[in-house]
């Protein structure tokens, strides 16, 4: 059995090893985002009805939660297929700290709505960016394997936080706002972290179809010329490129 464990380790350290470096990138995101979304998976509810919300308004965030996605899965495609991932994989972990910060520091149910929308758009923004560098970074006959080796290890994450999570709310004072509210800044702090890390690491995959703009655009000058598209998009003027 021992030998097995080993062996499959082995294995899956070569497969890893032998991917492009972004896959390697993706899959530790994959890995660590799992494990902290997990630490407040279970407790999210309980959260926000302890902070007054009752039943309806607990659906009605999540609805509001699930029509943001809904609307926005193809432009952020299209946009996407324009400007490239990395930016856009970069906004999305940017959005997912700032709705969790909103929870941390939620003085009410009704500064949960702001928070479910910012994780709406970034869980949506991340699901495209995972989407397009297996896409990029796997050969076709590693594509099955290399998606089935990401969920496994973000299922291994998430299998562990929920027991660390249920540790630190019994230290934090039980099962209460004030004992659930420190994971959300723990929560923050690791995705500011996965946020310098994928800004370090994540590479840009060539494309063909992506705007060029300067040589070095900065990444203000990025995000104003995606401004511009956006409010075309809004204005009717949206046609794919």
């Amino acid at each position: 059995m021992a030998y097995t464990i080993e062996r499959a380790l082995g294995e899956a350290r070569v497969f890893v090893t032998r991917q492009k470096h972004n896959y390697r990138v993706a899959i530790t995101r994959a890995a660590t985002g799992s494990f902290l979304a997990n630490l407040t998976a279970q407790y999210d509810s309980i959260y926000t009805v302890a902070l007054g919300a009752d039943s309806v308004q607990l659906g009605t965030i999540s609805s509001i939660g699930s029509g943001i996605s809904a609307l926005i899965s193809v432009p952020v495609g299209w946009l996407v297929d324009r400007y490239g991932i990395r930016r856009f994989y970069l906004l999305g972990i940017g959005l997912l700290a700032g709705g969790v910060l909103a929870y941390a520091l939620a003085p009410n149910w009704q500064a949960i709505i702001p928070a479910a929308i910012l994780l709406a758009l970034s869980m949506r923004l991340i699901g495209t960016g995972c989407s397009v560098i297996c896409a990029d970074s796997l050969p076709n006959e590693d594509r099955a394997t290399g998606q089935n080796l990401c969920v496994t290890l973000s299922s291994i994450a998430s299998m562990i936080s929920p027991l660390i999570a249920a540790y630190l709310i019994t230290a934090f004072g039980g099962i209460s706002v004030e004992g659930i509210r420190p994971l959300y800044t723990i929560r923050f702090v690791g995705y500011g972290l996965i946020f310098l890390f994928i800004a370090a690491q994540l590479r840009e995959p060539h494309r063909e179809g992506m705007i060029r703009g300067r040589a070095n655009p900065s990444f203000i000058s990025d995000f104003r010329q995606l401004s511009k598209e956006v409010t075309s998009c809004g204005s009717g003027s949206w046609s794919p490129p």
